[in-house]
């Protein structure tokens, strides 16, 4: 799954890609949400760790915070995002690449 970010397209990835015999989603729809489960693990994770408090001062202590964070995602949360996804891309089929309304 690319998002059409620019090193996604480029020819060396690309090559490398069909060098490895590894598929790839085409085509990617260009208005289409993120629906890369990850991205929204990372939205979840940001906004655990801005909730904090204190915030973390310095690198070392946004690692810990990170890690911890991480580890206390509940799985819940991880399996409902799993289970959403046939509908958002039915939704994003549906709607033909568009951003539709969850």
């Amino acid at each position: 799954m690319q998002d059409n970010a620019p090193a996604h397209r480029a020819r060396i990835t690309n090559q490398f890609l069909y060098e490895n015999n590894i598929p790839v989603l085409h085509p990617w729809a260009p208005y289409s949400p993120d629906l890369n489960p990850i991205e929204h693990l990372w939205d979840l994770l940001d906004r655990r760790v801005r909730m904090r408090q204190p915030q973390p001062q310095t690198l070392l202590q946004l690692e810990r915070v990170l890690h911890e964070e991480w580890d206390n995602i509940p799985q819940q949360a991880v399996q409902r995002l799993i289970g959403s996804m046939r509908r958002r891309c039915q939704a994003v089929i549906l709607s033909r690449g568009h951003h539709p309304r969850y």
